[in-house]
C-alpha cells in the first residue's frame, strides 16, 4: 500500500504529465509574457544565461500547476518539511507578522499555520482574493472539519480603505497576519502613492515596497518573522522559518521600516537565487522596479556596420503586429513589417542609413535599437 507521501508524489506527476501536453507557444499572450519574464530575470539575474530563460519560463508554469494541486490537496500541508526557527509557527508563540513571497508552494504557510490552531489573518490583493479566495477558504474549511480545529481564519483586502485598520485590530487582539512581503500585479506603486512605500536594494537593482509591514510590527511591538517556501528537486516541501525581526520600543518607526523591509528582501535572496525557476514573482516584480536609465549612450562613428541591440531589445509579434520590446525600461514600440525584417537581416543590408533615412537612424541610434 503508498504511504501519503508515494500518493502525494504520484498526484504530482500526473500534473506534470498533463502539462507537458501543452503547447505553451499556442498559448494565448505566451510571447509577450515569457518577453517580459525574460527581461526580468536579465535585469535581476544577468548572470543566467538568456538561453535557460524559456525552460525557466515552463519550470515557474509547471510549478504553478503545483501550487495550485497542493491548495486542492488537504494532505500537503502535513508533508511539508519544516526548517529553521520553525518553533514561531506554533500557536504558543503568540502572535507574529508571518511575511513570505510567492516562492514555492508558497500557500501552504496558510495551512500549515490554521493545522497548528493558529488564528490567522490572511493580506492579499483584490485579484488574488477574486481567482483564489473561494479556493483558500474550501481548503480551510476542508481543514477545520477534518481537524476538528476552532480558531480564526480571515482573509482583508490590501486595497481596501480600512485594511490597515482591519489589520492593526486583529494583531491587537491576539491574531497573527500572513503577508506577501514581495507584492502583486494589483498592489504595484501609483501616482499619488508615494507615501506607502519605500526603496530597498534588491540584487543588484533598487525595488518599491510597501512599508505597511514594518509599520504594524512597530505600532504592535509584534515581530516579523520571515518564512520561504519552497519546493526541493525530490518534489518535499519545505517552510524555512528565518530570524525574527524584533521591533525596539521607542525607536524611530520610519528607520525600523526602511530596516526591516530591507532585511526581508535580503533574506530572500539567497533562496531565489537558488530556485528562480519557482518565483512568481518575475511575472510581475518589474512593476515595482525603479527605474534606471541606459547607462553606456552610443553613436556611430565613421563606416561601422551597425548591429541589433539584442541584450537590450527583443522583436516578437503582438496579435500579429510587429513589437519592438525595451527590455530595460518595459516598454513596448510596434513597428512596420518592413523594420522587423530589416532588423532580422542587417549583416544583409550595405547601408541601414539609406534604407531607412536620416530620421529614422538617428531615432534607431538614440533609442540603442542599434549598436
Amino acid at each position: 500500500m503508498l504511504t501519503a507521501k508515494q500518493l502525494y508524489k504520484q498526484e504530482l506527476e500526473n500534473c506534470r504529465r498533463h502539462f507537458e501536453q501543452i503547447d505553451l507557444e499556442k498559448e494565448q499572450g505566451y510571447l509577450m509574457k515569457f518577453t517580459t519574464f525574460s527581461a526580468t530575470v536579465g535585469n535581476l539575474l544577468p548572470e543566467i544565461p538568456r538561453d535557460r530563460h524559456a525552460t525557466m519560463f515552463s519550470q515557474l508554469l509547471l510549478q504553478q500547476v503545483f501550487t495550485t494541486f497542493d491548495q486542492q490537496c488537504l494532505a500537503a500541508g502535513d508533508l511539508v518539511k519544516l526548517r529553521g526557527a520553525h518553533q514561531m509557527l506554533k500557536k504558543e508563540a503568540g502572535p507574529r507578522i508571518y511575511c513570505t513571497y510567492h516562492l514555492g508552494s508558497y500557500r501552504l504557510l496558510t495551512s500549515v499555520l490554521f493545522r497548528q490552531g493558529v488564528d490567522c489573518v490572511l493580506l492579499v490583493g483584490s485579484n488574488m482574493n477574486r481567482t483564489q479566495g473561494d479556493g483558500m477558504a474550501e481548503h480551510i474549511e476542508g481543514l477545520r472539519e477534518k481537524h476538528g480545529l476552532t480558531n480564526v481564519f480571515r482573509v482583508v483586502e490590501a486595497g481596501s480603505p480600512s485594511a490597515g485598520l482591519t489589520v492593526l485590530r486583529e494583531l491587537k487582539a491576539g491574531r497573527s497576519l500572513i503577508v506577501y512581503v514581495d507584492g502583486s500585479p494589483e498592489t504595484a506603486p501609483e501616482a499619488g502613492d508615494e507615501a506607502q512605500f519605500l526603496s530597498v536594494r534588491f540584487g543588484s537593482r533598487r525595488v518599491k515596497t510597501r512599508k505597511g509591514v514594518g509599520y504594524l510590527s512597530h505600532a504592535t511591538g509584534i515581530p516579523i518573522v520571515p518564512v520561504v517556501s519552497y519546493r526541493q528537486p525530490d518534489m518535499t516541501n519545505v517552510l524555512h522559518c528565518l530570524k525574527p525581526i524584533r521591533p525596539i520600543a521607542q525607536s524611530d518607526r520610519e528607520i525600523y521600516c526602511q530596516e526591516a523591509m530591507q532585511q526581508l528582501y535580503d533574506a530572500f535572496w539567497p533562496f531565489l537565487n537558488q530556485y528562480p525557476e519557482q518565483w512568481e514573482g518575475w511575472n510581475y516584480i518589474h512593476s515595482f522596479l525603479e527605474s534606471e536609465m541606459p547607462k553606456n549612450g552610443f553613436s556611430l562613428r565613421g563606416e561601422v556596420r551597425p548591429a541589433f541591440n539584442e541584450e537590450r531589445y527583443s522583436l516578437c509579434d503582438l496579435q500579429q503586429a510587429p513589437i519592438l520590446f525595451d527590455r530595460q525600461l518595459y516598454q513596448t514600440y510596434e513597428i512596420t513589417e518592413d523594420l522587423r525584417d530589416l532588423l532580422l537581416n542587417l549583416n544583409g543590408v550595405e547601408s541601414v542609413r539609406e534604407v531607412v533615412g536620416e530620421e529614422i537612424f538617428g531615432e534607431l541610434l538614440e533609442m540603442e535599437v542599434l549598436h
